[in-house]
């Protein structure tokens, strides 16, 4: 019995032990399957990855991609930023002045590059037919000023330049709140453009896989751009002068000028001003027995004699009368509604007429030779004619023509001791080299021959106070000196 039941577990042993080698000889081959089928897949997925990342670099489609929106956002920036005291006159019509005394005319209109003057008719040269000027922004440096007569503009237009005035010197919540973000933007712009190198560059750590080096570099160029379109040409002090009348310094013909107006507004390249009261320089060609006559003023020949009229509101200045290649020095106030009577010094067939015209103009100058040097008070109208025709300070001891000019006239008064004229307008040029004490010399000298000058010596007068002034700001800046020390 018991030997039976020895056989019976042998053979259940037996059993058992088949049983499991052909259990792992099953595991082997379905192992060996699911290794085969995970190896396949394994080296699929890893040329399916090899081939996507040879052929979809994203590192290389994020850098295309940043330089896309940079230059795209460059280019929209620059097709809107056009020099806001020049988009104020963008469609007026203006007078353009340059420093080789170039005038051009016609309807501005104002590109991000370049400004352009549409004339009302076709213009025939020489050689073609033109209906307009253009000046592009490497050239703007050759601008003396932009003018736009108050007293010429059309009733729209009338319209249109009060409103924005109104808008700029009565601005609305939104528009201070949008200056005052520009500027702040303007001030803070080199701090901003290292917070934005920062957050890029944290933003990197993350996506080191995608952003490269080329990147950062124009997503950090992307970033200085919105800054310096949105906050530009911030001036602290000229903020203060918005809205207030000033004193404004501007280099003409060599010499230093000074006219009042209302600062409009300004820019990196340009000041605005409103409501000047602006000698604008008028040129007359004369023949004898001809008569010439504009809006303001008309000249006549007769008999050897030149009678000018003024016939605006304002005084007038005739300067100098050229012909023949030389030129006689006038320097003549003509109050509004007079006239006077000059004596050409030689005959001539032709000769140029250069006077100073008063007018209410609104202008643009350039800041690299314009400065504001006062804020300005209640100014008399005597006062304001003084400042309109001002003498101007000559810079670096004056011009080769001031000093021609100097020579002629020490030589007239050598051999003419009595010509008041000439005692005048010597003392006049005197005073612009800062020779106070000869200047004022000849300037008493010509007023004791007051009734031999054209204009009785008013201009004589204005000289000679002038030089007055002058010397009081002298001696008060050498006494400010002398404290200081």
């Amino acid at each position: 019995m018991i030997a039976k039941f020895a056989d019976f577990w042998d053979y259940l042993q037996e059993s058992a032990e088949l049983t499991a080698e052909r259990a792992k000889s099953a595991e082997r081959i379905s192992c060996n399957s699911c290794n085969s089928w995970h190896f396949s897949l394994q080296t699929i997925c890893k040329r399916h990855t090899l081939y996507s990342t040879d052929m979809f670099d994203f590192s290389f489609l994020i850098t295309l991609s940043v330089i896309f929106l940079v230059t795209a956002t460059g280019a929209w920036l620059r097709s809107r930023r056009k020099d806001h005291c020049l988009r104020d006159f963008d469609g007026y019509q203006v007078t353009l002045e340059q420093l080789d005394n170039k005038v051009a005319w016609g309807t501005l209109w104002v590109a991000p590059n370049a400004l352009e003057l549409r004339y009302r008719d076709a213009v025939q040269d020489d050689q073609h037919v033109e209906s307009s000027f253009v000046l592009y922004s490497e050239e703007y440096a050759k601008i003396h000023a932009i003018y736009r007569y108050a007293d010429r503009l059309t009733d729209e237009n009338k319209l249109a330049r009060e409103e924005d005035i109104a808008r700029s010197f009565n601005p609305s919540a939104r528009r201070r709140w949008w200056r005052k973000s520009r500027n702040f933007l303007h001030t803070a712009a080199e701090s901003l453009n290292d917070v934005i190198g920062i957050v890029i560059g944290r933003a990197r750590r993350p996506a080191g896989h995608y952003i490269t080096d080329t990147s950062e570099g124009y997503l950090k160029q992307l970033g200085t751009n919105l800054v310096g379109h949105v906050g530009r040409s911030y001036d602290p002090m000229m903020e203060t002068f918005i809205g207030q009348k000033v004193v404004v310094e501007i280099v003409e013909d060599g010499n230093v000028h000074e006219h009042v107006g209302i600062l409009k507004s300004y820019s990196a390249d340009f000041i605005q001003l409103l409501d000047v009261q602006f000698p604008y320089r008028q040129d007359l060609t004369l023949t004898l027995d001809g008569t010439v006559k504009t809006h303001n003023m008309h000249a006549i020949m007769r008999d050897n004699e030149l009678h000018v009229s003024n016939d605006c509101d304002h005084p007038m200045l005739v300067q100098t009368l050229r012909y023949d290649g030389t030129e006689q020095l006038l320097n003549v106030v003509v109050d509004s509604g007079e006239s006077i009577v000059l004596h050409p010094e030689g005959n001539f067939e032709r000769a140029k007429l250069s006077v100073r015209v008063v007018r209410s103009l609104d202008m643009i100058v350039p800041r690299t030779h314009s400065v504001i040097r006062h804020r300005a008070g209640f100014i008399e109208e005597e006062r304001l004619t003084d400042i309109v025709f001002d003498l101007g300070i000559a810079l670096s001891g004056g011009s080769s023509q001031m000093a021609r000019r100097e020579a002629r006239l020490r030589d007239n008064l050598k051999r003419s001791p009595s010509n008041a004229l000439a005692a005048a307008n010597l003392g006049g040029i005197l005073v612009q080299q800062h020779n106070y004490d000869e200047a004022e010399k000849w300037l008493l000298l010509a007023l004791k021959m007051q009734n031999s000058l054209p204009d009785n010596g008013r201009r004589a007068r204005m000289q000679l106070q002038e030089l007055r002034l002058r010397e009081k700001r002298q001696k008060g800046s050498m006494a400010d000196r002398y404290l200081t020390v």
